[in-house]
Parts: C-alpha cells; sequence; structure tokens
C-alpha cells in the first residue's frame, strides 16, 4: 500500500472516530442535561460523568483513538496535508447529527459541508503529501530532533 493511500485510510479512520465520539458526547450530553459551570461541584460532577456515563466515557476513548491515529498520519505527511483531511469528520458529524440525534440540520449547514468537501477534495488532490526531507526540520547538527534547536539557527 502506498504512503498516499495509507496516510488517506488512517485519517479517515480517525475523522470517522472523532464523529461517532463526538456524537456520543453530545447524545449524553443531551440526556443530562445543561451544566452550569459557575459552581465548583458541577465541575467535579461532570469529571465524574466521564466514569459514570458509558456513552460519555467512550466518545472520549473515541477520540483518544482519533489522537493516536492523527499522530501517525502527522508522521507520515505534512500538517497542511493532515489537517485539512480530518475535516471530513465535519461531514460525518452533519450526518450523524441529521440521522442519529435527530437534529434540524439547515441547509446553511448542509451548504457549509458541502464547502469542505470541496476544500478536502482540493487538498486530496494535491500529489505531494510531504515536502522536503524527512528528517530535516525537525534535525540539529548531532542528528538529535529539537525543535529548539532549529529555532535558534
Amino acid at each position: 500500500m502506498g504512503e498516499t493511500m495509507k496516510t488517506f485510510i488512517v485519517v479517515f479512520l480517525a475523522a470517522l472516530s472523532a464523529a461517532v465520539g463526538e456524537t456520543m458526547l453530545s447524545f449524553a450530553m443531551k440526556r443530562s442535561g445543561q451544566v452550569d459551570l459557575t459552581e465548583s461541584s458541577h465541575w467535579l460532577n461532570l469529571m465524574f460523568s466521564v466514569i459514570r456515563n458509558p456513552y460519555i466515557f467512550m466518545g472520549v476513548v473515541l477520540l483518544g483513538i482519533y489522537f493516536f491515529l492523527y499522530l501517525a498520519a502527522l508522521s507520515w505527511a505534512d500538517l497542511s496535508f493532515v489537517l485539512p483531511l480530518t475535516a471530513i469528520s465535519y461531514v460525518f458529524v452533519a450526518l450523524f447529527a441529521k440521522f442519529f440525534l435527530k437534529e434540524d440540520v439547515s441547509w446553511y449547514r448542509w451548504i457549509g459541508t458541502l464547502v469542505i468537501i470541496v476544500g478536502i477534495t482540493l487538498v486530496a488532490l494535491d500529489s505531494r503529501q510531504r515536502s522536503g526531507n524527512r528528517n530535516t526540520a525537525l534535525s540539529n547538527s548531532d542528528g538529535n530532533s529539537s525543535v529548539a534547536a532549529n529555532l535558534k539557527r
């Protein structure tokens, strides 16, 4: 499998994981009611809801999966290539909101989602997913990875 295809598949799975996770969080929070963050006890209740509520717990787990898949994709391709591709999660979220959460998604939101799809398509059509040498941007003269060392140059 080519590097570009591998990146597309991992970013697709990451975006899907993020969208499902966000949908589960939204479902759980709408069921539990509005949160008032003006009192410290409400902050504690919100933190403990991650453990007590299986939808919130799974949403957090799926967002964690997204994070690690995103890290892997960043190790293979440029940020300016990977991050725009993750915007496909907005498309998934619009669909999940409409069909699973039964939200009324306005035409403005669908048009915005279409604009996102056009942007993702433009980024995906760029045949270069990585610019320059893989290791030169973050390596100093000793071969150690160091962003700080390069910023001093």
